[in-house]
C-alpha cells in the first residue's frame, strides 16, 4: 500500500513494515502508482506551495540488491522470543526472506549513535552492550561479498565487550536456540591483527577468531553457527580481544524447540 506523507512510502501489509521513499515530492492525491513492476510517480502537484521536496515525475523498478529499510508497527513480544535479529549500527529494520526480522540498534540518540535512521519505531526487544569506547561503521551492502546477510555484515560495531538480548520473561531456563554469528572486517587488516574469543552465556564457542583470515578478505561475510544453544531470559553474548578490538555486525537468534 503507497501513501504520501511528508515523502513518498509504501506499507507492507503482510510483515507490516513501513518504508520512505525520500528525494521526491509526490502530489496531495493519489499519485503513486504500482504497475506492471513499475512504481510510477506523475507529477501530480502543480499548484502547491509547500515546502516539501522538488517537483519531479519519474518510475522506481525494483532492484533486490539495493538496501530497503524499513520501520514496524509490529507490537513488541509480549512472550518469548522465538526468532529475532539484531542488526548493528543498522539504518532501518529489514525482513530477510528467511523470515527473520532484523532490528536495527543502536537507535537513533542511543550509545552516541550518529549515523542516520531511517524514522519509525521497532518492535522493542531490549538489548544492552557493554563498551567503554564504540565505534559503529556502516556501508552500502553492494560492497560486501557473500549471502543473503549481506545487508547485516555491511554494519557493525567495533570494540564491544558483551551484548545481552532479552527473550522473554516466560522463558524457561533450558529453552534451546540456534544462535548465528554475522561479521564482516570493514578495515584493511592482516591476518593475526584482529582476534578475539566468543562465548555464549559463559561457554566459549569461538577461540581467536580472526575474521578476515576466515572470510578471505575485507568487506565479505563471515556467518558462525551454534546448534542448541542453552539460554534462559536473556542471551549474553561475550567478546574478549586477544590482539586489536573486537568486532560483532548482527545475532540471529531461532528458537530451536516449542
Amino acid at each position: 500500500m503507497t501513501f504520501r506523507a511528508d515523502s513518498a512510502g509504501f506499507t507492507n501489509m503482510k510483515d507490516v513494515s513501513t518504508g520512505r521513499l525520500k528525494g521526491f515530492r509526490t502530489g496531495c492525491r493519489n499519485s503513486l502508482i504500482p504497475a506492471g513492476g513499475i512504481l510510477n510517480a506523475p507529477n501530480f502537484g502543480h499548484g502547491c506551495t509547500c515546502a516539501y521536496s522538488l517537483f519531479t515525475s519519474l518510475a522506481l523498478t525494483h532492484i533486490p540488491d539495493m538496501e530497503t529499510w524499513t520501520y514496524s508497527a509490529m507490537k513488541s513480544p509480549s512472550g518469548p522470543v522465538n526468532r529475532v535479529g539484531i542488526n548493528l549500527a543498522a539504518p532501518g529494520d529489514r525482513q530477510a526472506d528467511s523470515g527473520t526480522l532484523w532490528l536495527d540498534y543502536p537507535q537513533r540518540g542511543q550509545h552516541n549513535y550518529r549515523l542516520t535512521n531511517v524514522a519509525g519505531p521497532s518492535p522493542d526487544v531490549p538489548v544492552e552492550i557493554v563498551t567503554d569506547n564504540p565505534r559503529w561503521f556502516r556501508q552500502h551492502p553492494s560492497r560486501i561479498d557473500g549471502g543473503e546477510e549481506r545487508f547485516v555484515a555491511a554494519s557493525g560495531g567495533e570494540g564491544l565487550t558483551s551484548l545481552t538480548i532479552a527473550l522473554g520473561d516466560e522463558v524457561r531456563d533450558s529453552r534451546a536456540y540456534d544462535v548465528r554469528l554475522i561479521f564482516s572486517e570493514p578495515d584493511n587488516v592482516a591476518p593475526g591483527e584482529r582476534l578475539f574469543d566468543v562465548s555464549l552465556d559463559g561457554n566459549r564457542v569461538l577461540e581467536s577468531l580472526d575474521v578476515v583470515k576466515e572470510a578471505g578478505g575485507k568487506d565479505r561475510l563471515l556467518v558462525k553457527e551454534f546448534k542448541n544453544v542453552p539460554a534462559g531470559k536473556a542471551l549474553q553474548i561475550e567478546l574478549t580481544p586477544v590482539a586489536g578490538r573486537t568486532l560483532l555486525s548482527g545475532v540471529e537468534i531461532i528458537a530451536s524447540e516449542g
